[in-house]
């Protein structure tokens, strides 16, 4: 193994084991390598087994004492490390590790790789960094190392940026300005972008973002983020067959339609459909129009189906999907991985928190990316990747950096349930006062979804920069719920 200057040392380390319990054997003749492990592990949160009891290994400062007890090499022990596999823990602890950081894990990966700062210039923001991303990701898939020599980078990722991207790429903007993507990449052998004779210049994900990759399970979702969020224009099955990356196969649209029978489903809108039959041309639909129900062909939906998993993402239209667009959509919207945006009305392949949600009062580091992680995943479902929204209590249609995903129902009221109900539980407000007076109690919205302002002395309603009465457009039959309890806790009315 090596310390944590890099230079090899006199020990070998195995690890073995499975379920977030694992054995660790460590032989060799360098005094104090077994502290230097623990301390490797506490980065890991880390739950030491002695004879004495369970030490988590994350809240100590200093690891000589649980060092003593285990003893001078050969030595082993027990820990308990959730999230990880016995390899991935083998490879960290034993070689030389920058940076290992539990608190950046998927979601917080997932929010970095949604929330990039792109290149733009008299047009739309440069593709250059995600595309870059889509190729090394494609090269971890292959087995490649997650850092990568600036010739093999320069080369390839320019000629992925001529056939994919914008005109004018280059690969040295991303080689180097993903370095301030924090969390996600790193640079070596460089001050600023590189030049022809940086021959030994490397670049590429950091050794936590690479250990996340290693999961097929958050490769997949990584890419669905960059190519919804990022690349709705370029022809994606082809780009992603060309770094080497599964292409999604859209289902069946008489398999997903069959497990829908006799379920209510609703439009991008709130509105109610239900499938009453099925047969291999046409499925039977009722609306609220259409008691007996209407004829849909089946061939309509498979449309849909593949536009959807071709582009990642879809406007629920009818030049997108036809006559009957919002039954199609709302198909999209009961799979798996669906995101639903209101404004404009669409169905994406996106991603949600995929970690237990907990309460982050404090203005620590994790915090903040906790934060980040669930604004980028409300404001996928609100807005999704929109330059502008419209603020759902004063109306008025502002840039995205003027508008917050607001909970409807107090964030530290709702259950983790409540909390990953994303399509209902939050509304686009913004930051030009409605916000601060929803949270404050001195608006609200009414059970038939009108916006209410309190007539409180000091701050009359004429004062108030919101038009009273005026429809509540993120009031539906999923968020109503959410809006009563608003009114009955919080609206000072």
């Amino acid at each position: 193994m090596t310390d944590d200057a890099g230079r090899a040392v006199d020990a070998v380390v195995s690890v073995s084991g499975l379920g977030g319990r694992f054995e660790v054997v460590v032989t060799g003749g360098d005094h104090g390598v077994v502290e230097v492990l623990l301390r490797r592990l506490a980065g890991y949160d880390a739950v030491l087994s002695t004879a004495d009891g369970e030490v988590p290994l994350g809240r100590l400062r200093e690891f000589g004492e649980p060092a003593g007890r285990i003893g001078e090499l050969p030595a082993r022990f027990a820990v308990s490390v959730p999230g990880t596999s016995a390899a991935r823990l083998e490879r960290d602890v034993a070689g030389r590790v920058a940076l290992v950081d539990r608190r950046y894990g998927v979601d917080e990966l997932m929010a970095t790789l949604g929330d990039l700062n792109r290149y733009r210039r008299d047009g739309p923001p440069s593709v250059h960094k995600p595309l870059a991303l889509v190729w090394a990701i494609g090269q971890l898939a292959l087995g490649r190392d997650r850092l990568f020599p600036w010739p093999v980078f320069r080369d390839e990722v320019r000629s992925l940026l001529a056939d994919f991207g914008q005109g004018g790429a280059t690969p040295q903007y991303p080689f180097w300005h993903l370095g301030g993507e924090g969390g996600l990449w790193e640079t070596h052998g460089l001050t600023k972008e590189p030049r022809a004779a940086d021959s030994a210049a490397l670049a590429g994900f950091t050794a936590r973002a690479a250990g996340l990759l290693a999961d097929p399970g958050v490769r997949a979702q990584a890419v669905d983020v960059l190519r919804v969020a990022y690349l709705g224009g370029v022809d994606q099955p082809a780009l992603l067959r060309r770094v080497g990356l599964p292409v999604p196969v859209p289902p069946a649209a008489a398999d997903v339609l069959g497990g829908l029978v006799g379920r209510e489903i609703k439009t991008v809108s709130g509105y109610s459909n239900w499938i009453l039959d099925v047969d291999p041309a046409s499925v039977l639909v009722r609306t609220r129009r259409s008691a007996g129900g209407e004829s849909v062909p089946v061939s309509a939906v498979q449309a849909g189906l593949d536009r959807l998993f071709a582009q990642g993402r879809v406007t629920a239209d009818v030049p997108s999907l036809g006559y009957r667009s919002a039954f199609v959509a709302a198909v999209l919207a009961t799979l798996p991985r669906a995101m639903v945006t209101r404004t404009p009305p669409s169905v994406s392949l996106g991603y949600a928190p995929t970690v237990p949600d907990r309460e982050f009062g404090e203005l620590d580091r994790a915090a903040v990316a906790r934060y980040r992680v669930e604004q980028g995943a409300l404001r996928h479902v609100l807005i999704g990747d929109d330059p502008t929204g419209r603020c759902a209590l004063c109306g008025r249609v502002l840039p995205v950096e003027l508008l917050v995903a607001a909970h409807v129902k107090r964030r530290s009221e709702c259950s983790d349930e409540e909390r990953r109900d994303l399509r209902n539980v939050a509304m686009l407000a913004c930051h030009l006062g409605c916000d601060r007076l929803y949270e404050l109690g001195y608006v609200s919205v009414g059970p038939d979804g009108a916006v209410l302002v309190a007539a409180i002395p000091g701050t009359p309603a004429d004062q108030l920069a919101l038009p009273a009465g005026r429809t509540c457009e993120a009031h539906h039959d999923g968020s109503a719920g959410y809006f009563a309890w608003h009114r009955a806790r919080v609206f000072r009315g």
